[in-house]
């Protein structure tokens, strides 16, 4: 079968990172694929570098449909069997296209807590062009749905991100990076420097911390570090926090701490908190989507880390501290939530069963299928 895929974005993120192993994953089972992406960006740098077929064109602003009609040219070049959008802003564009090019199935990838939004664009392009909705957590779904009532309950799938697990060579090398000795306490948390992750909220949670050693390592750019540079120095915390911008080696930052710390105000299913778990680092986070199915007790089995209420500061300080003691203090207590991530990695996010699962979606029509819980998604 033949997918294109898009992806608007230049930055390399969770949904980047989801977009890169379904395309190589398809090709690996046997489709051709395309991606539609930015040249500039980084995932043309990732899948080239894997030798995934890349094309330029691809819908961009509003008002540009001459990006649009080049896009629809692409798709009957390309004799599309079904079209992967993984881009919101260019989800009515992409859609249209599509459907000028007499591609039979296009569908929608939504990785992040999202409703329906009252722009026309959004209406036309879920009642007109798309037939499948792909998410990755039962909050996104339902909140969908909510927002939505007349799209098919059925068109919605749950798919559970993937990830492949990575352990550095030798070791992490984060500590020697920053000179800090194994006996420092180390909280880690990676994402792009934006309000919605929840930066600002993880700096009032270290300044409360009362472990005076303890050191915080931030992996992310954005148009918010400014301010969150100065929020720190306003906290008195600035000589303890680490900046290291964007980062191509995050599971060796990941492997190099103690605990990992998500403070996130929307998620859908954050990667870096499932390659947290995987690294092997101890797991703190707010009770966003996605967060209770990674983390929680459930079908019978312990927690895999702390979750707290989100926008507060206090509980978020409290876990932390928690789970540095745990990781220095308690070895049998931490090693148990260790294992338990690992095995939820390994059971549930894995990247072979996403590829499969979103394959489905996209050739198999709207097939109902058992997922974890024993119920019926779809």
């Amino acid at each position: 079968m033949r997918v294109v895929i898009h992806n608007g974005s230049r930055e390399w993120r969770g949904n980047e990172k989801q977009t890169a192993y379904i395309a190589r994953g398809l090709a690996a089972r046997g489709h051709r694929v395309v991606v539609a992406c930015d040249p500039e960006g980084a995932l043309w740098r990732e899948l080239e570098r894997h030798g995934v077929p890349l094309v330029r064109e691809r819908p961009r602003g509003d008002l540009d449909v001459v990006s649009a009609l080049r896009f629809a040219w692409r798709l009957r070049r390309a004799r599309a069997d079904a079209v992967l959008l993984t881009s919101w802003k260019r989800i009515f564009w992409g859609g249209w296209a599509a459907r000028r090019a007499g591609v039979r199935r296009v569908v929608v990838r939504l990785g992040l807590m999202r409703s329906l939004p009252e722009s026309w664009k959004y209406h036309v392009a879920f009642r007109r062009y798309v037939d499948a909705l792909i998410v990755n957590s039962q909050e996104v779904r339902a909140r969908w749905l909510r927002s939505a009532p007349w799209f098919p309950a059925e068109a919605v799938h749950l798919v559970l991100n993937g990830i492949e697990v990575e352990r550095p060579a030798g070791g992490s090398t984060l500590r020697a990076e920053l000179g800090l000795g194994p006996e420092v306490p180390v909280i880690a948390a990676v994402g792009g420097l934006e309000q919605r992750k929840g930066f600002d909220l993880l700096l009032a949670a270290f300044a409360r911390l009362a472990v005076p050693d303890a050191r915080l390592v931030i992996a992310g750019s954005g148009g918010e570090e400014g301010r969150l540079r100065a929020r720190a120095e306003a906290l008195g915390v600035a000589d303890r926090v680490h900046w290291l911008r964007f980062r191509s080696d995050i599971p060796n930052i990941l492997a190099g701490c103690d605990v990992y710390a998500s403070s996130s105000r929307n998620e859908g299913m954050a990667v870096a908190m499932l390659e947290a778990m995987a690294a092997g680092a101890l797991v703190v986070a707010t009770e966003v989507s996605g967060v209770p199915e990674a983390l929680a007790a459930q079908d019978g089995r312990p927690p895999a880390g702390w979750i707290v209420p989100p926008e507060d500061a206090e509980a978020l300080a409290l876990a932390l501290r928690r789970a540095l003691i745990t990781a220095r203090s308690s070895p049998e207590e931490a090693e148990r939530r260790r294992a338990e991530a690992r095995y939820r990695v390994e059971a549930w996010f894995g990247v072979e069963r996403m590829v499969e699962e979103v394959e489905r979606v996209l050739f198999g029509g709207d097939a109902a299928r058992p997922d974890r819980y024993g119920a019926w998604s779809g």
